[in-house]
Formats: structure tokens, C-alpha cells, sequence
């Protein structure tokens, strides 16, 4: 194994605080994009201009916003030393949501339950100032991650075992979304959400329930993977459940195929196969690299699943 690469040590909370940026950074490009979307038009000669100005601006600092707090939580997640920053800027909107709030009641109206200010609030002072304090407690004691020697299959294992986690992420923040939004209608009303009109039934809210169960499971088996690619001789949790997922994904595909041809097959359950194929493959590979020990004392222990610095 001539291959194997050291990788950044980092802690539990540093790998979670790496997954929330990333997935605050994905948002973060989505919403700018969206933002320059009704901008843009607007400027070359809209309707309503300044309307559409000032409502795209907002949504161009809220994106920029996100953005910055990924990149600084990025930072921290390499190196805990850097996290000042990312907490002062936590803390700071954590702190602007408050006086938000507080205005608000002074108004005679209590905004905390607005959609944007509860989503700013869980995400800000629940989650982000959270992982803050978590990241830079551990750093004052001089708690420091495992650093593991991954070969270019446990590497692209553990990126493909990320994306597993933030489309579980990303899946649950719809469904979350969505379920809060169908809430606010009883049962048998027309819900308009995001344009798209759909009556409030059991079965709606059955498939909220199961994106939910499905999200959870990917975030489950990402976190499997991620495991695995670092301790290969602890792959097969994961090898296993993605071979399940991969043959049901292959069943799916022969059944649209014999009911509606070759047109029956869907881009996303190409991807997806094609996806889970992957990960089968390269849980093989680090499954078969778990049971060689060469000659290297070092690229043996690596090997075998144990940190670089000998801890298990």
C-alpha cells in the first residue's frame, strides 16, 4: 500500500461541525443563486424594481451569511485553534436574532415562531454556537483528533460516505420543512407549497414520515462508512448495507424496466445505482485491504484499521 496519505486529525465534533458547514456552504450557494435569480432581472429593467432590488439584496446577504459561516467553520474543523471566529460570528447572529425578537414583542408581535427567525435560531444558537463552544472546550483542554492513514479507496470511501450524510442532511431539512409547513393545514385542505398545489391527506403525511426514516438511515449509514473508511477491518456493517441498498435500487430499475421500457428509467435512479455501486466497490476494495498486513510495520497497522498514532 504505497498510496497511504495521513488524514487531518480531527474530533467528533470537528467531523460534525465539517459536515454542518459543508452543508451550510451547499445551502449557502443555492440561495445566492436564487438571490441573483430575482436580482438580476430586476436591474436590467423589471417591473417592480426597487421591490425586487431590496428583496434580492436581502436574500444575496443571507446567502453570503451562510457562506461566510462555512468557510469559518471549515477553518475550525481543521484546525480548533481557528474557531474564534466562527464562535464570535455564532454568537453574533445568535445575538441579532434576540434583538429581533425582542422588537418584535415590543411591536405587540411574537416573531419567534416566523419561519425564518425559528430556522436561524435552531441552526445559530442550537447547533452552530453549540459545536462552537463543544470544538473550542476541547481545544483549552488540548483534546486533538485521531490522524489515520487512508489509502486512495478509504479516501474516496470516506468523500462518497460525506455526500451520504448531507443528502441525509439536506433530505431531512425538506422534510422537516415540509412537515411544518402541512401542519399549518387540516386534513383534506389544498396545501400550496413552493407552487405546487397537494391536498393534506394520511398518505402525504405517511411520505413525510418515511423521507424522514429514509433521511435518518443515510445519515446512519454515512456514519457507518465514514467508520469503516478510516478502521477497514470494520467495513462490513457498511459493505453490507450498501449491497442491500444497491440491490434494491437494481430491483427498482428492472421493474420500471419491464413495465415502461427503457423510458421507465428515471436520471436519479441512475445516479443512484450507479452511486451505490461505488460504494459496494470500494467498501470490497478496503474490505480485502483490512486483511493484508504488508511488510511496512507502519502501512501494516494502517492497514489493519489502526489510528497512526496507535490509539484504537
Amino acid at each position: 500500500m504505497r498510496d497511504l496519505e495521513p488524514s487531518v486529525p480531527r474530533t467528533p465534533a470537528q467531523a460534525v461541525l465539517r459536515i454542518v458547514s459543508i452543508l451550510m456552504a451547499l445551502i449557502g450557494v443555492a440561495v445566492l443563486a436564487g438571490g441573483l435569480v430575482v436580482l438580476v432581472p430586476s436591474v436590467i429593467g423589471g417591473t417592480d424594481f426597487w421591490a425586487a432590488v431590496t428583496f434580492g439584496t436581502m436574500i444575496v446577504v443571507a446567502a453570503g451569511l451562510l457562506i461566510l459561516t462555512a468557510v469559518l467553520g471549515l477553518l475550525a474543523s481543521n484546525n480548533s485553534a481557528r474557531v474564534g471566529p466562527y464562535r464570535f460570528l455564532c454568537y453574533l447572529v445568535g445575538l441579532a436574532v434576540l434583538v429581533a425578537i425582542i422588537w418584535g414583542w415590543g411591536l405587540g408581535t411574537f416573531i419567534l415562531f416566523n419561519p425564518i427567525v425559528l430556522t436561524v435560531t435552531i441552526v445559530y444558537v442550537l447547533v452552530c454556537s453549540r459545536l462552537a463552544d463543544k470544538v473550542k472546550e476541547e481545544h483549552d483542554r488540548g483534546v486533538t483528533g485521531e490522524t489515520f492513514l487512508r489509502s486512495r479507496y478509504q479516501r474516496v470511501l470516506h468523500i462518497l460516505s460525506e455526500l451520504t450524510i448531507l443528502k441525509g442532511a439536506l433530505t431531512l431539512v425538506v422534510v422537516a420543512v415540509l412537515g411544518a409547513a402541512l401542519l399549518v393545514y387540516g386534513e383534506g385542505e389544498k396545501a400550496v407549497i413552493s407552487g405546487i398545489t397537494l391536498t393534506v391527506t394520511g398518505e402525504v403525511y405517511a411520505l413525510v414520515v418515511f423521507g424522514g426514516i429514509a433521511a435518518a438511515a443515510s445519515i446512519g449509514i454515512g456514519c457507518l462508512g465514514i467508520w469503516g473508511s478510516n478502521r477497514p477491518a470494520r467495513v462490513r456493517p457498511f459493505l453490507v448495507l450498501a449491497a442491500i441498498a444497491l440491490a434494491l435500487d437494481l430491483i427498482q430499475a428492472v421493474v420500471r424496466l419491464a413495465d415502461r421500457g427503457i423510458y421507465g428509467l428515471s436520471f436519479d435512479l441512475f445516479l443512484d445505482t450507479l452511486f451505490m455501486a461505488s460504494c459496494v466497490y470500494l467498501a470490497i476494495r478496503v474490505d480485502r485491504q483490512g486483511n493484508v498486513l504488508p511488510a511496512d510495520g507502519t502501512e501494516a497497522t494502517a492497514a489493519s484499521g489502526v489510528p497512526a498514532d496507535g490509539k484504537e
